[in-house]
């Protein structure tokens, strides 16, 4: 199972003990400021010197932050063009390793899997579930993938609560980018990590002269192109713009895409995280 290491720049507002900077006083090592022992009533924490300056004579202890958990959410488009040729099982191999390094790091973790419109047809709420990363890997690889995606006026809350998670928007983005820009906002009280599954295939035409039928899988509608040499620069030139117009999008509203072109690398998430949260 792949394993990556994330972090996030924002403090967990969780009592339950975990792996990340949190506003919870505990028994961290971070520091936070001294309170009277007979507010505390940690003796062992006991600091000499401030109780020995204290105006009224109280003796006063040490205070720390405890480090707490983060709840970790998939959303993943399980629409029509998630279903062309090995997108399936890319979108199942992030999906389940998210939810393995997620279990690793002690978060609870779930995942909602939306076909069409704002419903999820996959659904596991957030909780600690050792085998998670295994069922989405088989449950994703025996979806059976339609509709046209998430719509504009998805409700995160229903699943999601409102408590700060660190949600994973799984997709190819292959839809309006008004509609991007929708779920983005629908999703910003949460720290978002767009992730595109695309695939080297989608701007690279077959090596041939001649007409080609193509249909939209979501929509379904059909168009004949004319093939030429010139076809694949201009397929890979939209593609390229397309891939600036949504990192320009996602970065308004907190992180930059991650991209996984062809082949899932866990090395590279985790990188990712260390740039982002620098």
């Amino acid at each position: 199972m792949d394993e990556f290491h994330y972090r996030v720049p924002w403090r967990s507002g969780s009592a339950h003990p975990g792996h990340h900077k949190s506003r919870a006083p505990g028994g961290g090592y971070e520091f936070h400021g001294h309170t009277s022992l007979l507010d505390a009533g940690d003796p062992r924490h006991l600091d000499i010197r401030a109780s020995l300056s204290d105006p009224f004579g109280e003796f006063k202890v040490r205070q720390f932050l405890q480090t707490s958990i983060i709840p970790v959410m998939i959303v993943a488009d399980l629409s029509a063009s998630m279903a062309i040729a090995s997108k399936p099982a890319l979108l199942g191999r992030i999906a389940a390793s998210i939810a393995y390094s997620a279990h690793r790091t002690g978060d609870p973790c779930g995942f909602a899997g939306i076909a069409d419109g704002g419903r999820p047809e996959l659904f596991h709420s957030p909780r600690r579930h050792r085998a998670l990363g295994l069922t989405l890997a088989r449950q994703i690889a025996a979806f059976r993938f339609h509709g046209g995606g998430p719509a504009p006026d998805i409700d995160p809350v229903s699943w999601l609560g409102h408590r700060r998670a660190l949600v994973f928007l799984l997709s190819d983005f292959h839809f309006p980018l008004e509609r991007l820009e929708s779920i983005l906002e629908r999703l910003h009280p949460h720290d978002v990590v767009p992730v595109a599954v695309w695939l080297r295939a989608e701007w690279t035409p077959p090596r041939r002269w001649g007409l080609a039928h193509l249909q939209d899988p979501e929509s379904g509608k059909r168009q004949t192109l004319l093939l030429h040499p010139g076809s694949g620069r201009r397929l890979a030139s939209a593609f390229e713009r397309r891939r600036g117009r949504i990192a320009a999008l996602c970065r308004q509203y907190g992180r930059p895409p991650f991209f996984v072109v062809d082949s899932y690398q866990p090395e590279a998430l985790s990188r990712y995280f260390l740039e982002t949260c620098a």
